[in-house]
């Protein structure tokens, strides 16, 4: 009988054990997926970054150099969302070389890194949705007027 009871004793534990060992496993599935997916959504964002400023940039050559200072301004960011992507690159190489290794918390802190770096492209972008927008209502207004000299 007392070996019968070690026997499930033994049993219950193996359970637990294989158990935790694949809620481990599912633990850092999870971890290396959201890291993966928050590295394609900041890429998703910094090329939608990019072409906000091309098409900023666009718009610039049609407006006075006055109208368009504060675009200006966002516009030297471009070298920030190239270094940017160099570095998203690198993150996705860490992750292919050390994700598998790399502990939970080691996971989870590539992962905040990312985020905060996706809070920081928002900014940006919408800074940069609010210049467009006042950069096309400047450039509706001008050509809404009549040039100077010039009579109808």
């Amino acid at each position: 009988m007392s070996y019968l009871l070690l026997a499930a004793i033994a049993a219950i534990l193996l359970l637990l054990l294989l158990w935790r060992r694949e809620r481990g496993w599912r633990q850092r599935e999870r971890a290396i997926r959201a890291l993966l997916d928050g590295a394609d959504a900041l890429e998703t964002q910094l090329q939608d970054c990019r072409q906000r400023m091309q098409r900023l940039r666009g718009m610039l050559t049609i407006l006075p150099e006055e109208m368009s200072a504060d675009a200006d301004t966002a516009l030297s960011a471009d070298a920030k969302v190239q270094a940017a992507l160099r570095d998203l690159l690198a993150h996705r190489l860490w992750i292919k070389q050390h994700a598998v290794d790399a502990s939970l918390q080691q996971l989870a802190a590539a992962r905040s890194a990312l985020d905060q770096s996706g809070a920081t492209l928002r900014a940006l972008i919408e800074r940069l949705t609010t210049i467009t927008a006042d950069l096309e209502q400047a450039q509706s207004s001008a050509q809404t007027l009549t040039p100077r000299g010039k009579t109808a």
